[in-house]
């Protein structure tokens, strides 16, 4: 019964933090440079033209980009440590989550620098 709704709770979590993903995705694409006719990229001009969003730093979305990544593999490994993980040695299956978590939460955020990169919102 408790393993069903932390189960559930987990995939729950798991869908909101894909819906946040794609949501910050969307919100990325809205507010960049490139959406501008004008715009000429070159390496000095990268960050959003939007007025309201003037004072965000490219560090700021260096560091939203590592929170998002976070969020995500945290919830993948919560699924993951639900369904996969049925061995019986503790330390084997800590150290599996460990290392899956540390591979996983580095490869969302060098995906999520990359798209940050091409929509000229870092550079």
């Amino acid at each position: 019964m408790y393993s069903q709704h932390v189960r559930r709770f987990s995939i729950v979590s798991l869908g909101f933090s894909l819906l946040l993903v794609v949501a910050s995705g969307i919100f990325a694409y809205q507010v960049s440079p490139l959406r501008e006719p004008t715009f000429q990229p070159n390496s000095a001009n990268a960050g959003s033209l939007v007025p309201w969003l003037s004072s965000v730093t490219e560090g700021d979305w260096l560091r939203g980009a590592a929170i998002l990544a976070f969020l995500v593999s945290t919830n993948l490994i919560l699924v993951l440590w639900q369904g996969l993980f049925n061995t019986s040695v503790w330390f084997v299956r800590l150290t599996l989550v460990v290392c899956i978590w540390m591979l996983l939460s580095g490869g969302f955020w060098f995906i999520f620098v990359i798209y940050l990169l091409q929509q000229w919102l870092i550079d």
